[in-house]
Parts: C-alpha cells; sequence; structure tokens
C-alpha cells in the first residue's frame, strides 16, 4: 500500500486516488492535524504503508512545508520516495531535518525583510494621477500564486479574470497580462509568466507583498496608459507600478481579508496592523476602485475613499462564449449526454455557507419528480450529499464535483430551471456578493429561481427575468421551481428576458465600458478642478 502526500501550495484536498495509493494526503489536511496530537495520531499513526510518496512541490519549503514533511517521519513505511528519490527511514528523518533547519530561520528573514518593505509602502502617499489621456493599453495584474481553484481554473475569480481581460480587448485596449499562468480564454491579450518564487506561511499576505516584488521586477521596461489590479492582502504591485509609470491604477476590491479575520475567523492575523495600513493605502490611493457591490462600496467609503473614485460594477458574463451551450434545448443536451428524460434543476458554485447549499436537501425533497444536478466542492459538500443520501434522494441527483468549464456548463445546459438559494451573513452583516452563477444562468438563457437578496434582488428582475423568493424559505423556492417546470411558456418567457438583460448589461465588455468611462469622468472631473 502507498500514501502519496502532495506538499505543494496548490495541493488540491481530497484528490482522487493515484494507480497503486490506499491514501493521499495534502499540505492543508497534515498542517491542521499537527494542531491536535489526537488527530496528528488518527491522520498518521493508524495505518502502515509500503512506501510514502512524497511532492514538495517544487519551490523551496516553506517553515509549515518543512515541519509537515518532518511529521511524516512517523508515518509506519517500508521507505519513502521524495521527489523522485527512494529513501530508508534514516534517510528520509535526516533530509527532512536538514530542510526543516533551513526553512524556518530562511522564512522567518524573509518575511522580516518583507514586512519592513510593506511598513514603508504603508507610510508613503502616492498621490496617483486620474487619467493619461484616452486610454489605449493597459497593464493586468494577477497576484494570486495559483489561477487554479481545487486543480483547475475554474470559480468566480477565475471567470471575473478572463471576464475583464477579454472586456478590455473588447473594448480596443491593448492589454498585457502579468500572473503565474495564463488565464483560460484570453489569447488575444499579451501574457507574460511571471513564476512563483516562494509561499510564506507564517504570515498570511506576505506571499502576496513577495509576489509584488516579482511583478515589479517583471514589468521593468514595460508602458501601458492604465494599471489594473486585483487586489489581495499584502500586494502593493499596483500602487508601485503605476507610480513609476505616472499612470492611474485600477483596483478591483472583492472584499477586506482584514474584515474577514475579524468578524469570520479567529481575529488573530500575524502583522495585521502593518497589513490593514497597506490595504487602506491601497484604497486610498488608487485612482478608481472597482467594487462588485453596494455593501462592498459602502466599506471603502467608510475607508475615507472620495464617492466619485469608487464604482459599483457587478459581475458578468461572456454571452457569446456561451453561444454553443444556447444552440440545444435542455432536453437536447440530457440526451446528448445520455441522461434519461425528466425535468431537471440545476445549480454550481462553492459548496459554502452563504451559497445556500444546506436548503438543497430539503428543496430536492420538496420537489418530486425532478432531477437535480449540483456542480462545486467545497466544505459543506459532504455534508449536503449525506443528508441527500439520508432523505433517499441519491437516485435523482448527481453530484460531479468540480469539473472544467466546458463540461460543467454541458452538463448545466441540461437544466430547465437553474438556483441560486444565497442567504444573508450568518452574522447579520450585509451580504455583500455579486453571484458569477447568476451571470452565467443568465448567459445560458435558463429560467432562474433566485433569492431575493441585496444585489441578487436588483440583477433578477422577478416575474421578469426570473422569479425571487425570500431568502432561507425553502417552500416558497420549491413552490417557484415546481411553477417554472410546470409552465414552459413562462420559463421561456423568463430566460429570453434574462438572456437580453445579460447581453445589454452585463456582458464583460459593457462592465469594463463602465471602466473606462468612470476614469473618464475622473479625468474631466481633475481637468475641471484644475
Amino acid at each position: 500500500m502507498r500514501l502519496g502526500v502532495d506538499l505543494g501550495f496548490d495541493a488540491v484536498p481530497g484528490r482522487p486516488l493515484r494507480a497503486g495509493e490506499a491514501q493521499a494526503l495534502d499540505l492543508h489536511t497534515i498542517a491542521a492535524a499537527l494542531r491536535s496530537p489526537s488527530r496528528f495520531r488518527a491522520l498518521l499513526r493508524t495505518r502502515s504503508f509500503k512506501e510514502v510518496v512524497v511532492d514538495e512541490g517544487g519551490l523551496p519549503l516553506s517553515a509549515l512545508q518543512a515541519v509537515a514533511l518532518l511529521s511524516l517521519s512517523a508515518v509506519r513505511a517500508q521507505q519513502f520516495v521524495v521527489d523522485g528519490r527512494s529513501l530508508g527511514r534514516l534517510g528520509f528523518c535526516s533530509r527532512a531535518l536538514s530542510k526543516t533547519i533551513r526553512a524556518v530561520p530562511s522564512e522567518l528573514v524573509h518575511s522580516a525583510a518583507l514586512a519592513r518593505r510593506v511598513r514603508r509602502v504603508a507610510r508613503r502617499h502616492y498621490a496617483l494621477v486620474s487619467s493619461s489621456g484616452t486610454p489605449r493599453s493597459g497593464l493586468y495584474l494577477r497576484l494570486d500564486p495559483s489561477l487554479k481553484w481545487l486543480g483547475a481554473q475554474i470559480g468566480g475569480a477565475a471567470t471575473h479574470t478572463s471576464g475583464v481581460i477579454n472586456g478590455l480587448v473588447d473594448n480596443g485596449i491593448a492589454v498585457q497580462v502579468l500572473a503565474p499562468e495564463r488565464p483560460l480564454g484570453t489569447d488575444r491579450a499579451r501574457f507574460s509568466e511571471v513564476p512563483v518564487r516562494r509561499i510564506l506561511h507564517l504570515a498570511r499576505g506576505l506571499s502576496y507583498s513577495d509576489y509584488s516584488e516579482a511583478l515589479l521586477d517583471a514589468a521593468r521596461g514595460m508602458r501601458a496608459d492604465f494599471v489594473y489590479q486585483r487586489h489581495q492582502l499584502g500586494s502593493y504591485a499596483g500602487l508601485e507600478l503605476a507610480r513609476r509609470l505616472g499612470v492611474p491604477l485600477v483596483l478591483e476590491f472583492n472584499g477586506s481579508e482584514i474584515w474577514v479575520e475579524r468578524n469570520w475567523r479567529s481575529g488573530r492575523l500575524l502583522l495585521g496592523g502593518e497589513l490593514e495600513r497597506l490595504e487602506l493605502r491601497n484604497l486610498q490611493d488608487a485612482s478608481l476602485v472597482v467594487v462588485v457591490s453596494a455593501p462592498l462600496r459602502d466599506y471603502v467609503l467608510d475607508q475615507g475613499v472620495a464617492p466619485e473614485r469608487v464604482l459599483v460594477n457587478p459581475n458578468g458574463v461572456d454571452v457569446d462564449g456561451l453561444d454553443p451551450y444556447r444552440e440545444h434545448s435542455p432536453a437536447e443536451w440530457r440526451r446528448r449526454l445520455g441522461l434519461s428524460e425528466m425535468p431537471t434543476v440545476g445549480f454550481i458554485g462553492t459548496f459554502g455557507l452563504w451559497h445556500g447549499v444546506k436548503l438543497l436537501p430539503a428543496l430536492i425533497e420538496a420537489v418530486p419528480d425532478a432531477r437535480w444536478i449540483l456542480i462545486g466542492d467545497g466544505v459543506l459538500l459532504s455534508e449536503v450529499r449525506d443528508e441527500i443520501q439520508a432523505r433517499g434522494l441519491s437516485d435523482r441527483t448527481l453530484l460531479p464535483g468540480v469539473l472544467a468549464r466546458p463540461q460543467a456548463l454541458e452538463l448545466l445546459s441540461c437544466s430547465d430551471v437553474c438556483v441560486s438559494p444565497h442567504v444573508p451573513n450568518p452574522d447579520g452583516t450585509p451580504f455583500f456578493g455579486s453571484p458569477t452563477k447568476l451571470f452565467e444562468y443568465m448567459g445560458l438563457r435558463r429560467a432562474i429561481v433566485a433569492s431575493d437578496l441585496d444585489q441578487i434582488g436588483e440583477v433578477v428582475e422577478d416575474g421578469r427575468s426570473g422569479l425571487l423568493c425570500p431568502p432561507g424559505d425553502v417552500e416558497a423556492a420549491a413552490d417557484a421551481v415546481r411553477r417554472l417546470l410546470s409552465d414552459e411558456s413562462l420559463r421561456e418567457r423568463l430566460a429570453e428576458n434574462a438572456l437580453q438583460r445579460a447581453t445589454s448589461e452585463y456582458s464583460w465588455s459593457a462592465h469594463v465600458r463602465r471602466i473606462l468611462d468612470a476614469l473618464h469622468s475622473l479625468s474631466a472631473l481633475g481637468a475641471l478642478i484644475a
């Protein structure tokens, strides 16, 4: 029996077993077990293996990765294979200990240097320009060490990135993308791969600071009329690059990690004060801050940003890119994919609390004689799956997990109705999301049942482009789904109206046009004041 261990920062939790593996572990699972002796024993001491095969991830080990590697010495195994090299227990322990002795002080030194850099950037007033005339070129910066989630470029962040880049191109902007990997579907933009040099785990956010330095090095000699950066905790590449070029910075701000840490997590964040001041510097000095919802705008305004420098710009959809999926009816897609003919309801998204996935089992039960396709993964997937099984609903529920985008869209296209059952934040704070799934449903030309919750209730017009229900009301949502499944003409009318609205208001081209118009308005305002 073989134990496979992936210590890479982008390791996929719960990946399928490979040939010859009896068990697979990832960095984050091991790190969680290290916090509890009983969990550690249960994870690493309850089974014996012929060999342990370890993938270190290809980058210099962080302190956390090195300690996780060293912890594997506790596994009962005949041999260890590390990056293709076979070792006995003594050789493995010696190697792991040596790497840990080097990795821990190395990360401390790098973290201290980056912390000093963060403090300097946070104290600096950048005074960036609002406009440099009619923009014809832009630099797009993506700070994430990987654009993948659960092993693939999927999800709202990846969709938004590709959408904005293509929207810029559609609006006549020559785009240069700097990122660790090319965003899917952005072949019309120029791309520079900027490799990740290291990952730091002691202080969350410093990996983005380190990658900011890598981006700034890679951008030397480049020119553009503006810089566009998707904000991340600890990042400052956009500020520095816009100052260097003397051009505006458009900062895409999807939420505050500082706020999330204080309100939804432990509240303990190493270097939290420094990282908070850097976040404020990004917000207050960016030429234009783009947010996806009104609650996020309110948060940004509370940080002292002038209202004229904040643009509320909901998510969007590549309407033209969905043409192939609209060419066939749901029934035709079911035949093409070999599914039995049956009214079908679809959902795609993260299995997290605010997506309302805990309501799905009861909703499925309340809509008999319908198949449900639930695409995605997340922390609540196993709980939802177990509840579906306990209610005896597994025979008419498909849970394929994470799929590549083309396969996900094909399966979603089998749906007559698509649902977006979001629920309010449990702590009573405003719902600040702009669910990408909503716009995808519209672009697919599908009838929608959604929660009447903040922006969702603004994007979906009740009775015109979808049906809205009180958040968390399973019976109301079930009534709406049953009504749509039984009324084809209503289904068709709502789906067509949804597509028309997606085309006119929520295409990525329209999304970017609003950003360019806002930059133009800032330029005109600056000229008037001068």
